[in-house]
């Protein structure tokens, strides 16, 4: 519980007042001996025990009518949260916010999303008991902290506003942590607001035992979790993937492959029309969904053969959130789906070459080039979408190129060297060699299957990654990394390291024996080398297909919108934004990530485990909700004062007039 008006609380201990009056009164009087009132004295003494008790109560009413007072003028409140916290406002407040496309979600019969919702109740919270504290903003498309004059401009600002980008939430907590050790913050308050997105919260990654082990330890540090984990089962997700333009014998065609996500299947089937709009012009396609997901690969649009470039959208039928019921698009001349292995053993060398030149697509153009781990001042870094490096890491030189590369969105997989050195890459190094003492190896305990390389199938299916089996991996050592497939003990098979664009994977095993069955399983390692060289080569070409916070400011800047919901977007949030673009030698499409689209909460065990060692309280909500986080409640305390006199005067009345109360009489001798 808290208080508007603390100092009036100094006044509590006018509660002794009833004792202190009792004590005067009782020595005010003198005693003096009288024989007419020593029967009257004797009567008295055989109800003493209920005179007193009645006594004792009255004075405990008064007592408590004085304090009721006191809690009444002092203004308390109390919440949910409340209950547990005490004292007066804290030195600083930090707000995390989720900006990420799920907290777009609105609840039942009502217009506010879940991050409208919590921006509304902190606003209004920290307005009546921020006091004179410090507030400090972190959100989702910035990591640096941002200092706010007023909790009423909160849900005002541009860096409180939607986004379809999804939230790095360790990253987020990483630097609160930073912050408040660097600033000294004092008693301090964190308010967390998210839904709890699996995606977004990354629970089984390697970062929250640092963040855990920086924070645990500081006095005056609570955590407050605003969440919103509700998942709309009606609320559907579109997107589209692998565009590109066919010649045909009739002219030219679009080719795509369509997807609809629902959060949940408690629905029955239900029909959903897609509208296309190709260039201006619309069309629409009727579907009907099943289950969690459709998928339709392969669908086709015709344009006009003369159309080499352009750009489009996928919509669907508004529903509970906004933020994905609409899918950008770009297509022009695909680029060549180049890929660079460096090796220095030529059977692993082979191997990645088949992996990477085997087509997934036929009307694409896969090429590769290999070079020893000596050659590669030579790599050929413009036209390369994927790099397969399994070679000692980079030195310096090569090192600042590999990591402009990767800031260019563009993908690397590092595969762990026969001989492992010192050499670091965006902070993760190779250790040891590990060989496995049984006979059947080391097996996958766990890997992600809602985004990234090792992801479920468009239809769902997940990748046979629990079929792999390693013998030997090579250790390694990452300050900030995401784990997306773990052997047992935590031990990595697949991290990616943190990176701002682009993406650094490291693979900690080789794909042949003695070290794995990774080739011999085959569809693992295809899949994945294929979804990075897609991913590296949706940057390149005349036609990019972005995801959302992936590029920067500077970049947008001078990029021309090419409809009309896209020119609406701030031009400082457009990097975090979908729209469709004209930049100087390409068309880009900015989207979410498709990870946005699962409806996956992390579990109460897993947030337990997350948050285990922290002072931390959850506060379950919903969007929309109408109910404070805070009430004043002091007409609950004046409701008790006038209880309290109420029965201070009831215990008051005198008693009703009873049966006489027989008096055994001793007669006094006295002597004359």
């Amino acid at each position: 519980m808290t208080f508007l008006q603390p100092y009036i609380l100094f006044a509590l201990p006018l509660i002794a007042l009833p004792i202190l009056i009792h004590l005067i009164n009782q020595n005010r009087h003198k005693t003096i001996h009288w024989a007419a009132t020593m029967f009257l004295v004797q009567a008295k003494r055989m109800s003493k025990g209920i005179a007193r008790l009645r006594y004792l109560l009255i004075m405990l009413a008064r007592m408590l009518a004085i304090a009721g007072l006191i809690f009444a003028v002092s203004r308390p409140m109390a919440g949910g949260w409340l209950g547990l916290t005490s004292g007066s406002a804290p030195e600083t407040t930090i707000i995390v916010l989720d900006r990420s496309v799920s907290m777009e979600q609105k609840g039942p019969g009502t217009s506010l999303s879940k991050r409208e919702t919590a921006l509304e109740k902190l606003s209004q919270l920290l307005a009546e008991t921020g006091g004179d504290s410090r507030l400090i903003l972190f959100e989702t498309t910035s990591l640096e902290p941002l200092e706010l004059t007023s909790a009423a401009d909160l849900a005002d600002l541009p860096q409180t506003g939607p986004t379809s980008m999804a939230s790095d939430i360790p990253s987020l907590l990483q630097s609160v942590a930073d912050y408040v050790i660097a600033n000294e913050s004092g008693r301090t308050d964190i308010w967390v607001c998210s839904d709890l997105r699996q995606n977004d919260w990354d629970p089984s990654g390697g970062r929250w035992e640092a963040i855990r082990s920086q924070l645990s330890d500081r006095e005056g540090l609570r955590f407050y979790l605003l969440s919103y984990p509700e998942v709309s089962p009606s609320n559907l997700a579109v997107s589209v993937s692998g565009v590109h333009r066919r010649e045909t014998s009739g002219g030219a065609e679009l080719v795509m492959d369509l997807k609809l996500t629902r959060d949940s299947n408690e629905e029955i089937d239900r029909a959903v029309p897609i509208s296309f709009v190709i260039n201006g012009a619309r069309s629409t396609l009727d579907v009907e969904i099943a289950g969690t997901e459709m998928v339709r690969n392969g669908y086709t649009i015709p344009i006009d053969r003369e159309s080499k470039e352009g750009w489009g959208r996928l919509e669907i039928p508004g529903d509970d959130n906004p933020g994905d019921n609409s899918y950008e698009l770009t297509y022009a001349e695909p680029a060549t789906q180049q890929t660079v292995i460096v090796s220095d053993d030529p059977d692993n060398t082979e191997l990645f070459r088949l992996a990477a030149q085997t087509p997934v697509d036929r009307t694409l153009t896969y090429e590769t080039v290999t070079m020893s781990s000596s050659e590669t001042a030579a790599l050929p870094w413009d036209e390369t979408a994927l790099i397969l490096w399994q070679a000692p890491l980079p030195d310096a030189a090569i090192a600042a190129q590999l990591e402009a590369f990767v800031r260019s969105g563009r993908t690397v997989i590092f595969f762990p060297p026969g001989i492992p050195t010192d050499a670091e890459f965006l902070g993760a190094k190779w250790g040891d060699w590990i060989e496995s003492s049984e006979v059947d190896g080391f097996s996958v305990e766990r890997w992600r299957t809602d985004s990234d390389l090792l992801a479920n199938s468009m239809s769902g299916t997940p990748l046979p990654v629990g079929e792999i089996v390693v013998r030997k991996y090579c250790d390694l050592e990452a300050v900030e990394s995401t784990m997306l497939a773990q052997l047992g003990d935590g031990v990595p098979l697949l991290s990616r390291v943190v990176t701002t664009q682009g993406a650094a994977y490291f693979c900690t095993t080789l794909p042949m024996s003695p070290h794995s069955n990774l080739a011999d399983n085959g569809i693992v390692f295809f899949i994945m080398t294929h979804r990075a060289l897609a991913s590296g080569a949706a940057v390149l070409g005349a036609s990019r297909n972005l995801i959302a916070g992936a590029t920067s400011f500077q970049d947008v800047s001078d990029w021309v919108p090419l409809d009309d919901s896209t020119s609406e977007v701030l031009v400082s949030q457009r990097p975090f934004n979908s729209g469709v673009y004209q930049s100087k030698d390409s068309l880009v499409a900015i989207n979410r990530p498709l990870a946005e689209d699962t409806g996956a909460i992390v579990s109460e065990e897993s947030l337990e485990q997350v948050l285990s060692g922290l002072n931390y309280v959850i506060i379950d909500d919903q969007a929309g909700s109408q109910s404070a986080l805070a009430n004043e409640v002091w007409r609950t305390f004046l409701i008790a004062m006038i209880i309290a006199l109420l029965l201070e005067a009831v215990l008051c009345l005198p008693d009703r007039e009873t049966a006489a109360t027989t008096i055994t009489q001793t007669p006094v001798m006295t002597s004359v």
